[in-house]
């Protein structure tokens, strides 16, 4: 656990957290504890679970409504609601705040949120779009971990105003987090690979298995199907925000099991120990340290196939992915010291 911090003048004076959740009970957690001295106000339709979120050190203060004498000053605003109630939301706190704040977002899709803002130009303006790779499957403030974000990727979008941008990425950094830009679409599409599919296919595992069968399940099946266990409705949410990616991912890992189900009935066995022994090396590869998979993708090139700028001290590296057919997913990944080079490498299989 990380010990407070105290560096309070380096950091916002308020944080208002919008849905006071698993996600955002973290966010205010991990302000609540490495900057003590700020403000941190929650925002919800039920009074009660507020004052209990206040109760339990979340929050300095909290409202069920948003107002102009709450958005009139400077804050960061950390939309945490599910995603498809981001977007109203965004529009409605943009139309009362000032110029001061500055609006995010832990959304896990990214274009079904930010193309119905692009009519909205104080939307445009005051928000910045993000997404900490983090989470559980269990929700509500109760789970709040002031540690989830350490060491997580944390997306962030690029917008038209490089301070706002600058301002947001600190906020996340400040929690833990370690910074990759993207475009919306671009992270939508590896999302589905590396998120929503799996969360597909826990789901799928679970519902072939059956409760009948729970009784002989071992670690295996809980460690592949935990997610499934996460909130329907919010799930739902995603994976329509989501639909043509997580369409594609779905095909993928479809014609992937046609090949496995083709292989089983010809009893060739070969080519069904290659698809094993396929993906257990690249499995293998999460576990490889961060200097592991730069040298490895450098010889190769298939990773990084031209020069970045290798300013260390700042760290402003720049890489694409070539990733089989998927078209290249521009990167700009931004950090310091030893957390420079490992996230150029992750975007693909974070």
């Amino acid at each position: 656990m990380q010990k407070p911090t105290d560096n309070s003048a380096d950091f916002e004076d308020r944080v208002i957290v919008v849905g006071v959740g698993l996600i955002g009970g973290s966010v205010a957690a991990a302000v609540r504890q490495r900057y003590p001295n700020c403000e941190v106000i929650g925002v919800g339709r039920s009074g009660e679970r507020l004052k209990a979120a206040e109760k339990a050190g979340l929050l300095t203060e909290w409202a069920t409504e948003f107002s102009s004498e709450l958005l009139s000053s400077s804050a960061v605003v950390v939309n945490c609601l599910p995603v498809s109630m981001i977007a109203d939301s965004i529009r409605q706190i943009a139309s009362l705040a000032s110029d001061e704040l500055v609006i995010t977002d832990a959304g896990s899709v990214k274009a079904s949120i930010c193309d119905p803002l692009q009519a909205d130009p104080k939307a445009q303006k005051l928000f910045v779009p993000a997404h900490p790779i983090a989470g559980g499957e269990q929700g509500g403030f109760e789970y709040a971990d002031p540690d989830l974000f350490v060491d997580r990727v944390c997306v962030v979008m690029e917008m038209e105003d490089p301070q706002r941008v600058r301002r947001v990425e600190n906020f996340w950094k400040s929690l833990g987090s370690r910074i990759v830009r993207m475009s919306a679409d671009d992270h939508d599409r590896v999302l589905a690979l590396t998120s929503h599919l799996p969360h597909v296919m826990a789901v799928l595992t679970t519902l072939t298995v059956g409760e009948e069968n729970f009784a002989l399940t071992g670690s295996g099946f809980r460690d592949t199907t935990r997610v499934a266990a996460g909130s329907a409705s919010l799930w739902t949410a995603i994976l329509a925000g989501n639909r043509s990616h997580v369409i594609d991912a779905l095909r993928s890992a479809e014609s992937t099991m046609k090949s496995f189900i083709q292989a089983l009935a010809d009893h060739d066995d070969l080519t069904v120990q290659r698809l094993l022994q396929d993906a257990a090396d690249s499995r293998q590869k999460l576990n490889w340290t961060a200097d592991q998979r730069l040298s490895q993708y450098q010889s190769s090139g298939d990773f990084l196939r031209k020069p970045w700028c290798a300013n260390v001290g700042s760290c402003h590296w720049y890489g694409r992915c070539w990733s089989g057919s998927a078209p290249a997913v521009p990167i700009r990944v931004t950090g310091t010291g030893r957390f420079a080079r490992p996230w150029i490498l992750s975007v693909p299989y974070a």
